[in-house]
């Protein structure tokens, strides 16, 4: 162990002893877990401190990485971690990257905060920290390990969807990622896409909540990963961003480097929120990291409005993008979006036809169109204002949950051929409440499209909003993996 003075270490010992009772006591329901940390004889000088262990993610705490060597920055706003990179090209295996970023790079990491403590999730950071995390005998061993650079290429995920469709959901993740090992496994899905990286300022900043964990719990699953980048749906930054070559060119090769780190099959790119004025310049940035991707053997992908006549359709060139893409991924829901004027369906099948036809006659091949198809509804309260007037107010139900409204008041909702659809309405407290239901039915007739059309596949927003039998009727109309 450690060479400390004696008294130091009954001291350090004893603080670390009961505060480990008492954080594992007050935590002992969340189903963390708590480990001392140790390490081998000689290899680092500085006492023990308790590592936190969620799910399959290893967090320790921010002054233990540090004193072991790690050269942890505070991220923006005291929020998450920055790491510089030195010669990111060696580490990552990626020859492109010295001529995107230079010779260094800074990365972001989440943090977890938890009774005052700062940590630091350790779990398939070992390249970049040169640190291994080991449990064992109730411990977690932290030691030195030698420089090795990650693993070079030769994967390509597009090739493992050659002549098969595309079974894609979404996977909303705001801070903590779920332990997807204790999760089901959903045999017709193919492909998860967790929201985990978003553009943070104009410069080329990006936000990062992934985790090496989900990801290796992913692929023991079978699904492929395809990780979520958004702009974090700001006009101002977004512009900004596109009108700096060096900040689109540093953002790329983070999200390079983010992919080779966590072991990505592909990136789907969410620019929504664009200025109209921006389109060209978007159909360039996705140019340019289209080939970046394609050389690193990852599939990309792109979600864009459907056609219309709206600002936000506007500014998606979907010809345009689809000629530097794998996959369009049509976003074909909010039909009536949360704050709209009048209640209406979420996604009704005219509407959704209309909207496959006319992407694929601005030019967007049918084997690069994925139909994006929503997991959820809207529950649409009216109150009746004077003068005959009616004010709308909407909120988001799963499909469990209006399972639920029609159990508990013994609803029969009703078919409606024109929608594609179920509808359902009841009083309450003096207020009308109206559902126009996806369920089943409504996405066999949606799915219906993809056949109808030669479609390259279907993606649904978002995981978890979904009831079981969702991912029958995709396997009874597509079949499984």
């Amino acid at each position: 162990m450690i060479k400390i003075r004696f008294w130091g270490r009954i001291i350090i010992f004893s603080y670390l002893f009961f505060a480990f009772i008492l954080i594992s006591t007050a935590n002992a329901s969340n189903g963390d877990r708590y480990l001392e940390i140790a390490f081998p004889e000689g290899s680092l000088e500085y006492p023990a401190g308790t590592a936190l262990i969620r799910g399959g993610d290893i967090w320790v705490p921010d002054n233990v990485m540090r004193s072991a060597g790690v050269q942890l920055m505070k991220g923006p706003n005291g929020k998450g971690f920055l790491l510089e990179v030195k010669d990111p090209s060696s580490v990552f295996g990626i020859d492109s990257l010295e001529g995107l970023a230079g010779r260094s790079i800074v990365l972001g990491f989440p943090s977890l905060e938890n009774e005052g403590i700062s940590y630091f999730n350790v779990r398939g950071m070992e390249a970049l920290t040169g640190i291994v995390a080991e449990e064992r005998d109730s411990l977690l061993e932290l030691r030195k390990k030698s420089f090795a650079p990650l693993p070079t290429g030769g994967k390509s995920g597009l090739s493992s969807l050659k002549d098969k469709k595309v079974i894609l959901a979404w996977a909303h993740i705001t801070r903590d990622n779920p332990d997807l090992e204790q999760e089901e496994l959903i045999e017709s899905l193919k492909i998860l896409s967790p929201t985990w990286f978003n553009l943070s300022d104009g410069m080329g900043g990006m936000a990062n909540r992934a985790s090496a964990a989900y990801a290796e719990a992913a692929r023991k699953k079978g699904y492929k990963v395809w990780a979520l980048v958004s702009n974090g749906f700001s006009k101002t930054n977004t512009s900004q961003f596109f009108n700096d070559a060096d900040a689109v060119n540093l953002f790329i090769a983070r999200i390079l480097c983010y992919a080779k780190l966590y072991g990505l099959d592909g990136i789907n790119i969410d620019f929504e929120n664009v200025d109209a004025a921006d389109r060209d310049k978007y159909v360039r940035f996705i140019s340019l990291l289209g080939s970046c991707l394609k050389k690193e053997g990852l599939v990309s992908s792109v979600d864009v409005h459907v056609p219309g006549n709206s600002g936000l359709s506007r500014s998606h060139d979907r010809a345009g993008i689809s000629k530097h893409v794998d996959y369009i991924m049509l976003m074909a829901y909010d039909e009536h979006w949360r704050t709209s004027p009048k209640a209406g369906s979420v996604a009704s099948m005219p509407w959704v036809e209309q909207a496959v036809r006319r992407t694929l006659e601005e030019g967007v091949p049918p084997g690069k169109l994925v139909l994006g198809v929503p997991f959820y509804m809207r529950k649409w309260e009216e109150i009746q204002s004077g003068h005959g007037k009616v004010k709308v107010k909407a909120s988001t139900l799963t499909m469990a949950e209006s399972d639920s409204i029609i159990s508990e008041r013994s609803i029969s909702p009703i078919w409606l051929n024109d929608k594609g659809q179920h509808f359902y309405s009841f009083l309450s407290d003096g207020k009308t409440y109206k559902v126009w239901v996806e369920n089943r039915d409504s996405i066999k007739a949606k799915l219906s499209l993809i056949e109808k059309y030669r479609l390259a596949g279907v993606a649904g927003w978002r995981k978890g909003h979904e009831t079981p039998d969702i991912w029958q009727e995709i396997k009874s109309v597509m079949g499984s993996r």
